[in-house]
């Protein structure tokens, strides 16, 4: 069989093929945590990295495995000592995590997404993994793809785009996805000619989920999707948008965001591009407005008058020479946090408690006294202060003790390598760190 299958636009990688092209991009020493449920995708990604290491000795790469059990299947425990004893016996070290605690009635899902990554990075931090694979495929790009193209009617390059091959995770951990490019038909043909059993989650045939439905429809017409673009596009205009950042934004204690007249008359995708994010990051959403709503803040930009308009949680205040950013102050909520406790605050600051009573995060209304630049609009400065956090002690008279950080929504907790570039500059703009390094030294 060839090394490479082509199907339509798109080439395919033989699983051995991608598996030694990920090991030589890695940056080295790496220890990598690779994520395996037992079914064929993940438990195809496994073998082909360790019979790659084991053909091609790297000593310089370690590998672990991890599965996690939901807990959403009593079948799942067992699903995780069988998937222990396959690495056993090719002395892979292997470690089963549990979703604990109460599931949520809907989004399950995502919410079971969530607290699989979770689990995932902190045991990448007990063990020192450098990063943790997953086995996406291009059977699931596929899929993404479509179902993205039926939310954003007009679809556009985000639609294209599709799943990344490398995300970070949480500003802690790269989650790397080397199988993007394989079909599971090859997976599962790789596994058989190794003589590789894998386990079938009845989840995959339950046609409530919407990837299950889509997933279906595309078995009968297999060139209903579109392929991807690699992301390329989309990482050319975060670095673009990270150059008319560095050049036309101002951002004032956390607070206010201040982009210049000439900004304004930027390349319209540039534009957008990174107003959405800074729309996102000013009002704590981890996207940017919908696209009827962007449309309509363009419009009000673009006509150039002074005024006022309100999106995303977010004021626009256009003037003369700039247009002003700040959160708007309704629907801030409080938070009250334990001695030794941390929180998100309005999704926009990230607060430790570092003392000995409890605190509540609120909103600091008119009782905000930092001091902005005295060249700034007035009502502007108003707006940013009050909604700044203020700490108030539960015990008075009591010092509070705390760490206040601010926290980038659209990024944060997670972050593609195609927005990387400008999510940097955000960061630092900002006043906090760039992101973690991508760890692979060819991409």
């Amino acid at each position: 069989m060839s090394d490479v299958a082509v199907t339509g636009a798109a080439t395919a990688l033989a699983p051995e093929v991608a598996a030694a092209e990920f090991l030589h991009s890695l940056a080295k020493p790496a220890h990598i945590l690779v994520a395996i449920s037992g079914g064929s995708d993940s438990t195809g990604l496994l073998i082909a990295l360790a019979e790659q290491l084991k053909s091609f000795p790297h000593p310089d790469i370690t590998l672990s495995a991890a599965t996690i059990d939901h807990g959403l299947r009593a079948a799942g425990a067992d699903e995780a000592r069988e998937v222990a004893a396959v690495c056993a016996v090719r002395g892979i070290p292997h470690f089963i995590r549990r979703w604990e605690g109460e599931k949520p009635k809907s989004g399950i899902m995502a919410a079971a997404r969530e607290a699989r990554y979770e689990l995932l990075a902190d045991l990448a931090c007990e063990i020192s993994a450098d990063l943790i694979v997953t086995a996406h495929t291009a059977d699931d790009q596929r899929e993404t793809i479509v179902m993205r193209a039926q939310r954003r009617s007009g679809g556009g390059d985000e639609t294209r785009t599709g799943i990344a091959d490398a995300m970070l995770f949480d500003r802690r951990i790269w989650i790397v996805r080397p199988f993007l490019a394989c079909r599971r038909m090859d997976i599962r043909a790789y596994l058989e000619r190794h003589g590789v059993s894998w386990l079938d989650d009845p989840s995959n045939e339950d046609i409530r989920y919407e990837r299950v439905r889509t997933r279906m429809r595309l078995a009968e017409d297999p060139i209903a999707a579109p392929p991807a673009d690699g992301g390329a596009n989309r990482a050319l205009l975060s670095g673009k948008a990270a150059l008319w950042l560095d050049e036309h934004v101002t951002i004032h204690a956390d607070a206010l965001c201040v982009i210049d007249r000439a900004g304004l008359s930027a390349d319209a995708e540039v534009f957008a591009y990174a107003l959405s994010y800074l729309t996102a990051a000013f009002g704590g959403d981890a996207y940017g407005p919908g696209r009827q709503q962007m449309e309509r803040i363009l419009d009000f930009v673009n006509k150039g008058l002074p005024g006022r308009r309100t999106a995303g949680g977010v004021v626009f205040d256009l003037r003369r020479e700039t247009l002003c950013l700040m959160r708007e102050s309704r629907n801030i909520k409080p938070l009250a946090l334990a001695p030794g406790a941390g929180g998100i605050w309005d999704r926009r600051f990230e607060v430790t408690n570092r003392g000995r009573s409890t605190i509540c995060v609120q909103a600091a209304g008119a009782d905000s006294a930092l001091i902005f630049p005295p060249n700034l609009p007035r009502a502007a400065v108003r707006r940013a202060r009050a909604a700044l956090p203020l700490i108030v002690p539960e015990e008075a008279g009591v010092a509070p003790t705390v760490a206040v950080v601010p926290y980038l929504a659209p990024f944060d907790r997670f972050l593609t390598r195609f927005d990387l570039i400008f999510a940097d500059r955000l960061s630092i703009a900002f006043g906090r760190q760039a992101y973690r390094r991508l760890p692979l030294s060819v991409i």
